[in-house]
């Protein structure tokens, strides 16, 4: 008895207190509301990848050179890193690349650190640059990609392009870079300026000297230098010698040394002059050379609101600018100002004219000559999917109300349980907040795939609610009893939807991670809609319902509305008074009124009288019009869904009179039952096996890259010039694309790039909004397009949300370069003859063709030579080398010294190099050393210190599955492959392989755990045993339509399946609760089983389509982002909807079957006297439900 004081005391509390319980309500409405608008909008959760990119660039080094010198030595020391599972590198001319793959739950952090550590210990050659560490994260990407372009003879030549790289760097860059979110303005193309001393050979052998020592000079004259304080007198001066270089002349008169008594200049050796440093890159624009600015966020950003302060901070520049006009300042440099883009003219495309929309701050931004155009805004992506999802949800919300009312026939009933989807997701944003989840596809996804089930348990309760009502209970009192009935089943019901969720802690890789997300989101909103259903939905159902006031003439209609909008202080009283007496006293009391209210307004303010004339008129009119409107809009809207409302209610009718039949029939054949669940679960397996896999489901941005390959050793120059026809015809023809972003050459940020050189060229396009087929279309047009270019490789990269790997990988391992290359190369074309497989190559291909000296150590210690010495003397001569900077106001200068062009252009020149200049005798390269002309290998590959071939392809018309088990049966039976060499195919397969495994296990113990949560609420093992019937029946759903609607088992598809394995036990667990409840009243086994399942047949079918309809648009795949959602819909819904069907028929049958069991048992006897009829009760017909209830 005491244990259930407290219960009736909170019941107590929910009914007779209503406004207490409204104002918990409300408050916690009001904070999620205020948590709502503070969140952070994202395109993705905040996922933590464990790759680290060790970057090391080693200019003029071949790749062998590279693996052994630099890639080797890292390897080595990073390979004890705490977590690391795997280790990679790429070594190619002049720069390596160590990958290092940490496990999912390694620590990044601590990672990033101790690789620091470990570096700091590796002994790198002197010419090596300092190793970067990069990371790898989508999210990390530009938010926004700008280009600042020229027009006018002022942007002309090379002189134009280092001033539109100087404005990028110093006026743009440096405007944009201070914003609040901003982490880096990174800049690319154009020319960059360097100081060249270009020294002839000639003139340094006649004055016995040599690169090093002009370098040493350079360096040496070139300072400025703190001397520390000298006090004089009263006065404490600051000593500083100031001898820096302030003109190319200084650098021209700096003495290098004295030869015979001469002083020998810098001037004398060779030319000084200003110059640009070696191209290695080129941008451009829709045809268009420009430079290119990107713009990273901080990791906490958001990234909506941080495009939108940069665009807001272009427009602040345009006022700097127009006040300097207005002031009638000379503006010297190219100062900028805004021009907004419109849809119309001036070459505004598209997108560009979303940019320019209403949401958005204007994307084009002009100096005098110069245009930075926004091309490329993540933001608008995001805000797409973003508004797509919150469609999407709000839709589906709408579909189960419109639900709810064909079922329960009753406006004000279906509002009261309507009440809980917005109040539920309100009240979900406050926890979301205090978990640091952001706005992206993944939460509002949960949120969105989880409002059709916002509403079950509030169905159940009020269902149960208007039942005890029925049965002679008062407003209270059916609150009260018919919450405690179904109380246990609905936190049960709840329960097992949250725990599937438990064990994603164990799901490994990308799905552990980017779907945290998402279900937190679903437990938040469930236990907010379990709160309001046990809560607010009783409070609700025990208030009487509003009743109409008595109709009266319109006189004392306009008097009560105006009264009440505008003079409730100064005629409340007489309004009373008016209320309280017959009708007929209306006109009097309206004059009363009017005379009271004029003495008031001669005695008020002129302000007064009009604004409370107004007030009367409007608000009078307002509540006039609503309360002559409202009865005409009840009746449309009855009219409207009166012949839905007929239709489901003969409906229902017809499924009360055959399903109670139907069960009859199912309980006296179970063997029948039993084979149909045999054929179900022979079904599904039969179904696994025809379903293809993939990691995700490809999502489509309207963008995509190729990236295109030519011969290895092709300079900058000649890449441009042989796909300058190629991007030109690109933008004649494609009428589709609305820009088009080349780089030609070697950038040394991007870490996805399969293959990186002067010899490569990056298209980026962006297409207007089209739908996928012609998104498609485009992509092979190009494709075929790129493979007409001679020598030219090609593949397609569209943006990663998660992997950051290639579809296929095919790793050939071996030690000999020559045999990794041979049969690189036959795996490559086995390959490219598969239609499943699209974008083949090889990583392994011919090398850039190499000068190769390879010194005498015998004849350089003759001449007391070092190797070392010889070989960097050589590279100061060929590649130069950095002396000091030179310093301008505003930015500072590299001086490079090395030869003159002309005597560094043939390998003859590069044998008459002199290796001991000064000495009495020159000795010229050839005498120390062979020079000869070969080639070495494109790039070197390694994974866990062993070389391999890595041959890469994107999937062309088959699945992921169906295409690796294609390649090793192809590889396998074509190719004999030697004892030292293997094949594995690796890529987004290794990583599916994984993740699905540990999904699987995920999916057992959700299962398990739903197990455990219905054992303890029916103190049974056995009962719970028969509501998990209900789990194997929906999987034949989900797989079922999978399989017709041609949808591929991946990632989010097992999502849906866990969660799906909590929701299709809630009809069983409220089926075989009642049946429980029902013998527990004494009905007998067969009665109380057939009862149960009428009585329940409503409730059940209307929480199965509110939830299947709320999941119907996020189905359907409409909008941005849409190929993440719609998998997982369509699994829940086919499950879903295919479970109820059945568990309608299997799970009485079962329950049945297992008490048969019970009763053969040593309980029987205690088991058949607990199932004996009521005394008294007389048996009620086939069929009929049980005393009390309503079908």
């Amino acid at each position: 008895m005491k244990g259930g004081r407290p219960a009736r005391a909170a019941r107590s509390f929910l009914t007779h207190r209503p406004v207490a319980v409204s104002m918990v309500f409300l408050a916690a409405v009001v904070f999620g509301l205020l948590s709502y608008q503070g969140l952070p909008v994202t395109l993705m959760p905040e996922l933590s990848y464990p790759t680290l990119t060790v970057r090391t660039e080693y200019p003029g080094a071949a790749p062998e050179e590279v693996e052994n010198d630099i890639s080797r030595r890292i390897e080595e020391q990073l390979g004890v890193v705490g977590g690391l599972r795997r280790m990679s590198s790429i070594s190619r001319a002049g720069a390596s690349d160590v990958v290092l793959e940490f496990s999912w739950d390694t620590p990044m952090s601590d990672a990033v650190q101790e690789t620091l550590e470990k570096l700091d210990l590796v002994l790198l050659p002197d010419a090596a640059e300092r190793p970067l560490i990069l990371r790898f994260d989508p999210g990390l990407d530009p938010v926004l990609e700008l280009s600042l372009a020229g027009e006018g003879e002022r942007f002309e030549g090379e002189e134009g392009l280092r001033r539109l790289r100087r404005l990028a760097e110093l006026q743009v860059k440096r405007a944009l870079e201070p914003i609040d979110g901003v982490a880096a303005v990174r800049v690319r193309g154009g020319l960059e300026e360097e100081i060249h001393v270009l020294l002839d050979a000639q003139d340094l052998q006649r004055s016995r000297l040599s690169v090093q020592q002009v370098i040493d000079r350079l360096g040496q004259e070139n300072i400025n230098v703190a001397g520390g304080t000298l006090k004089e007198g009263r006065t404490e001066y600051m000593v500083r010698t100031v001898n820096e270089y302030v003109n190319l002349e200084q650098i021209r008169d700096t003495v290098v040394a004295s030869v015979d008594g001469r002083e020998v200049r810098v001037g004398d050796l060779g030319e000084v002059r200003r110059s640009n440093k070696d191209r290695e890159i080129q941008t451009r624009t829709s045809g268009q050379e420009s430079v290119q600015l990107d713009v990273y966020k901080e990791a906490d950003a958001n990234m909506v609101a941080l495009a939108d302060r940069v665009r807001s901070r272009v427009g602040e520049l345009d006022l700097e600018r127009e006040r300097a006009l207005a002031r009638g300042e000379k503006v010297d440099e190219p100062r900028s100002f805004l021009q907004r883009l419109t849809g119309g003219g001036g070459g505004a495309s598209g997108r560009a004219a979303r940019l320019g929309s209403a949401t958005l701050s204007a994307d084009l931004y002009r100096s005098e000559s110069a245009v930075l155009t926004v091309v490329s805004d993540r933001s608008e992506f995001i805000e797409g999917s973003i508004s797509e999802v919150r469609n999407t949800a709000i839709l589906g919300g709408l579909l189960a109300v419109i639900v709810l009312y064909l079922f329960l026939r009753n406006l004000v009933t279906t509002l009261i349980v309507a009440v809980s989807i917005p109040i539920s997701l309100l009240i979900t944003f406050a926890p979301l907040s205090a978990a640091s989840v952001s706005l992206n596809i993944m939460s509002l996804g949960g949120l969105a795939l989880g409002i059709g089930m916002l509403v079950d348990s509030s169905i159940v309760v009020l269902e149960s609610i208007f039942r005890c009502r029925e049965e002679g209970d008062d407003l209270v009192a059916s609150a009260i009893r018919g919450t405690r009935e179904v109380r246990s089943a609905v936190v049960a019901s709840i329960l097992t939807s949250i725990a599937v969720f438990l064990p994603m802690v164990f799901v490994e890789g990308i799905a552990g991670q980017a779907f945290g997300d998402l279900g937190l989101a679903v437990v938040i909103s469930l236990l907010a809609s379990l709160a309001v259903a046990l809560g607010f939905i009783p409070m609700l159902a025990s208030r009487r319902g509003w009743k109409l006031p008595e109709r009266g003439g319109v006189a004392s209609r306009l008097l009560r509305y105006a009264a009440l909008a505008v003079f409730r202080r100064d005629v409340a009283a007489l309004l009373a008074w008016s209320r309280s007496r017959n009708p007929l006293i209306g006109w009097p009391g309206l004059a009363l009124a009017l005379l009271f209210i004029s003495l008031r307004l001669v005695v008020g303010t002129a302000l007064e009288l009009v604004a409370k004339l107004v007030l009367l008129v409007l608000g009078g009119l307002a509540f006039f019009v609503v309360r002559l409107a409202a009865p005409l809009l009840i009746k449309v809207f009855g009219l409207l869904s009166r012949g839905p409302l007929i239709l489901v209610r003969r409906l229902l009718d017809w499924l009360n009179r055959v399903y109670p039949a139907v069960l009859h029939g199912a309980l006296r054949f179970p063997v029948a039952v039993v084979v149909l669940v045999a054929v179900t679960l022979w079904s599904s397996w039969w179904l696994l096996g025809r379903l293809d896999s993939e990691l995700l489901p490809e999502v489509r941005q309207g963008e995509f890259t190729i990236e295109v390959s030519l011969p290895v050793g092709t300079p900058l120059p000649e890449t441009e010039r042989t796909l300058a026809a190629v991007e030109a015809a690109i933008l004649e023809e494609e009428r589709y694309i609305e820009r088009l972003l080349v780089t030609y050459g070697y950038d040394v940020t991007n870490t996805q790039a399969s293959d990186e050189g002067e010899h490569t060229a990056r298209f980026k396009v962006l297409l207007e909004p089209v739908q996928a087929s012609v998104e498609d279309q485009v992509v092979e047009r190009l494709r075929r397009r790129f493979a007409e270019v001679p020598d030219a490789t090609s593949r397609v990269v569209r943006p990663v949300l998660f992997s950051f790997k290639t579809p296929i990988e095919v790793e050939v391992h071996g030690e000999d370069l020559g045999r990794l290359q041979e049969y690189g190369d036959r795996v490559r074309d086995l390959m490219a003859a598969m239609p499943e497989l699209a974008d083949v190559e090889t990583t392994l291909k011919r090398g850039a063709p190499e000068v190769q000296i390879i010194y005498d150590r015998a004849i350089l210690n003759r001449y007391e030579l070092q190797t070392s010495v010889v070989a960097q003397m050589v590279r100061n001569q060929i590649e130069g080398f950095e002396a000091t900077l030179y310093n301008l106001k505003d930015r500072r200068i590299p001086i490079i010294v090395r030869l003159a062009e002309e005597d560094r252009r043939t390998t003859d020149q590069l044998n008459g190099l002199v290796v001991n200049p000064g000495g009495e005798r020159p000795i010229p390269l050839h005498a120390v050393a062979s020079v000869a002309v070969g080639e070495g290998p494109s790039e070197v590959r390694r994974i866990d210190g062993k070389r391999v071939a890595v041959v890469q392809a994107n999937l062309g018309d088959a699945s992921l599955g169906r295409a690796v088990e294609r390649i090793e049966e192809v590889l396998a039976r074509e190719i004999e492959w030697p004892a030292d060499m293997s094949f594995l195919v690796g890529g987004q397969s290794q990583e599916w392989q994984r993740s699905s495994a540990s999904l699987w296990l995920a999916l057992g113990l959700s299962v398990f755990l739903v197990y455990v949560i219905m054992a303890a609420q029916f103190e049974s093992l056995l009962h719970p045993l028969v509501i998990m019937f209900s789990i194997p029946l929906a999987f034949f759903g989900t797989l079922l339509t999978l399989y017709l609607v041609d949808v591929n088992l991946s990632i989010v598809v097992f999502l849906g399946m866990i969660m799906l394995a909590g929701i299709v036990v809630n009809n069983a667990i409220v089926l075989v609760d009642y049946i429980n409840t029902l013998r527990g009243r004494g009905f007998p086994r067969r009665r109380a089983i057939v009862g149960a399942g009428v009585v329940r047949l409503r409730p059940i079918l209307m929480t199965t389509a509110t939830t299947t309809l709320g999941l119907l648009p996020m189905a359907l795949g409409l909008g941005q982002g849409a190929e993440i959602r719609t998998p997982m819909a369509l699994a829940v819904i086919g499950g879903l909807a295919t479970s109820t069907v059945l568990t309608l028929i299997v799970v009485p049958v079962i329950y049945e079957l297992v008490e048969r069991m019970r009763e053969a048992l040593s309980f029987s006897r205690l088991r058949a006297g607990r199932d004996a009829p009521a005394s008294g009760g007389v048996p009620a017909p086939a069929g009929a439900a049980p005393e009390g209830t309503r079908p």
